[in-house]
């Protein structure tokens, strides 16, 4: 796990001094060495030396530094989290002299052994042990096919100086993060946001629809839009396409799309198919150099991590237990401990507990919002920092969790209406009735409210929508302008729209703020081509939301885990700190943002009349005060 970065020249724009500046700003994200590479045509690709590159690297390559004041036409950033081949051997940017490819790249490909070795049949020959050096001979082999043999999460930028091309990467899933950004001079590529901040001549072009969604509905990351019109995510699963010897115009080029593997067999032969898919995911997610720990919450995703990995070391004859990091409150209603204690007995982990605080948020508070490059949803995010913290602070270099399994096992609770209106759809009275059954079974009551929606839904009647009716306009607080239909569409939405896409932000910027590799095992796009086929009823099945990854545990987690109906995810007592402890200090946030934009986006009266009915238990909590704190404190420490 790496930060990149590549400015491409359309004129004679950024130098050298610019290629340093916005290659130091992501120091966390690559602290034990750093390269950088500049290309102009005709002539081979330098690469030098930085600041912080290492003295053993030094050594090695006898690299020189780079000076302000170099021009380029092509420049390349790289600052290395030294995961798999340690050595100098790994150093970044990599050349590969012989095919005349350059490469910058940040994530991780699982399978890279099972590519080298097809490469070393095919004649290839490698002089390091990790996975940049076989991305680069793939790519020599296959062009950009090779794409499809990776497994794993990657963004990478290529240049390919014998055809005068530049390839950016992004992985199927967009697991790591790729922005890119025009001015009239310069392209930039980057890791974050805040690389491209350092252009010559930037300033926030706010984009105000963003900002709208974010303050009424919590939504971001919702598309290829970010909170500034000048910069854009590479979607993911594409690649961005460049020639360097003509007008340097780019395309977008879209390079995988999720085929689910549609399932006909039976359940329990389903649970068996995803019990050594997982396994296998968690399995080759443990390839590293360094140690490897697990977050650990005590829920079923984190909990079939820990005891998979638990079962994998004892395969290979290790017996000290891995490492676990788990966030634990004094309020029993946020705290999971209880379970994660199950689950640390059963496999004789070694634990780190961190207890998030109201102190902790205030002191931190710039800090993690700078880090995140943009606003986030909730406090929730703060919670995840603090399990990466104390990870870093354990000397955990990797970490794997359980990100991504809810929106592909339906563990969210907006999976209802979608779920019987699927129903309907089909036609499947019968199985509509057993559902209802079941879910006055498990929660006590029947799911009426979600059925006469559904009939109304598939009859073409429109639902009532929420309205933040604090902000000027009224804004929709709604995430999507129209509801799902089926299940299977509502969880490809939560997959590719929201709230996954959001969770990987903050998943990469909460754990490389702390030089913390996180690895995503339900990410596997093995799996999800699996679980995505797999009929609904497999998923939601009987009231119980995500009955098969349930019924494939079954045999490796603890009971107590694997009956828990409860969700919490990494929470945070943010209502109680809202309405006690943090009151004065949210309202402030609150107030300052309102007399900031109070009468472009929000009116000022109702925002904080709004806002402390919540704090008075007038309204239903929200995190809306959040929010407009968040978004106030964001603006101003980037506008």
């Amino acid at each position: 796990m790496c930060g990149i970065l590549s400015i491409i020249n359309t004129k004679r724009g950024a130098g050298s001094e610019n290629l340093l500046a916005a290659c130091s700003i992501i120091r966390h994200r690559g602290p034990d060495d750093e390269g950088l590479l500049t290309w102009e045509p005709g002539q081979q690709p330098v690469v030098w030396a930085g600041s912080d590159t290492a003295s053993s690297t030094l050594q090695h390559w006898k690299y020189q530094h780079l000076q302000p004041g170099k021009g380029f036409k092509v420049g390349f950033g790289h600052r290395r989290l030294s995961i798999l081949d340690l050595s100098p051997a790994g150093h970044q940017p990599m050349l590969y002299p012989q095919a005349q490819l350059a490469i910058t790249f940040n994530g991780e490909i699982y399978n890279y052994l099972e590519i080298r070795a097809e490469l070393v049949q095919l004649g290839h020959q490698f002089i390091s042990h990790g996975d940049t050096e076989v991305i680069l001979h793939a790519w020599a082999q296959w062009g950009p096919e090779c794409l499809h043999k990776f497994n794993g999460m990657f963004a990478f930028v290529l240049l390919d100086h014998k055809k005068d091309e530049l390839y950016a990467v992004r992985d199927r899933f967009g697991v790591k993060p790729l922005y890119y950004y025009q001015n009239e001079a310069s392209i930039y590529i980057a890791s974050e946001i805040k690389q491209i901040r350092t252009a010559p001549g930037y300033q926030l072009q706010l984009n105000e629809q963003v900002a709208r969604q974010y303050l009424a509905a919590g939504v971001v990351d919702q598309s290829d839009n970010t909170f500034d019109t000048q910069i854009k995510h590479i979607p993911q699963g594409h690649y961005l396409h460049m020639k360097l010897d003509g007008d340097d115009s780019f395309r977008l080029h879209r390079w995988y799309t999720l085929r689910p593997k549609k399932w006909s067999g039976s359940y329990d032969d389903a649970a068996a198919q995803l019990k050594e898919l997982l396994t296998s995911a968690v399995d080759v997610r443990l390839r590293s150099d360094v140690a490897v720990g697990s977050c650990l919450s005590g829920g079923l995703d984190s909990s079939s991590i820990v005891c998979i990995v638990a079962e994998l070391l004892k395969g290979k004859g290790e017996t000290a237990g891995q490492e676990t990091v788990t966030a634990c409150y004094d309020n029993a209603k946020y705290d999971e401990w209880n379970y994660a204690q199950e689950v640390i007995k059963k496999t004789n982990a070694h634990a780190h507990r961190t207890f998030p605080s109201f102190k902790g948020l205030h002191d931190e508070a710039e800090s993690f919002i700078w880090h995140q490059d943009e606003p986030v949803g909730s406090t929730s995010q703060f919670s995840q920092w603090a399990v990466f913290k104390a990870s870093h602070e354990a000397g955990l270099k990797v970490m794997v969790d359980g990100q991504g399994a809810d929106e592909q096992f339906a563990g969210y609770g907006g999976n209802d209406l979608p779920l019987y209106s699927g129903l309907i759809r089909k036609m499947k009275v019968g199985a509509l009735l057993d559902e209802a059954s079941h879910y006055k079974k498990e929660k006590g009551h029947w799911p009426t409210g979600f059925v006469v929606n559904a009939i109304k839904l598939n009859a073409g009647k429109a639902l009532p929508m929420p309205v933040a009716d604090w902000m000027l306009p009224a804004q929709s607080a709604v995430i999507h302008d129209r509801y799902a239909y089926t299940l299977q569409e509502n969880l490809l939405r939560q997959l590719y729209m929201e709230p996954l896409p959001a969770l990987l932000r903050y998943e990469d910027r909460n754990s490389m703020a702390w030089s913390v590799e996180s690895r995503t095992p339900f990410m596997d796009y093995r799996l999800l081509e699996f679980t995505i086929g797999l009929p609904e009823t497999f998923v939601y099945k009987r009231g119980v939301r995500k009955a098969i990854l349930r019924s494939a545990m079954k045999d490796v987690i603890p009971t107590a885990i694997a009956d828990r109906r409860d969700k919490m995810g990494f929470v945070t007592p943010e209502e109680l700190w809202l309405k006690n402890e943090g009151r004065a200090w949210f309202m402030e946030g609150v107030e300052q943002t309102v007399q900031q934009f109070g009468g472009a986006f929000m009116d000022a009266r109702a925002t904080v009349d709004h806002v402390r009915e919540i704090m008075d238990g007038k309204r239903k909590f929200s995190f809306t005060p959040w929010r407009i704190l968040c978004f106030g404190k964001w603006y101003n420490s980037v506008k």
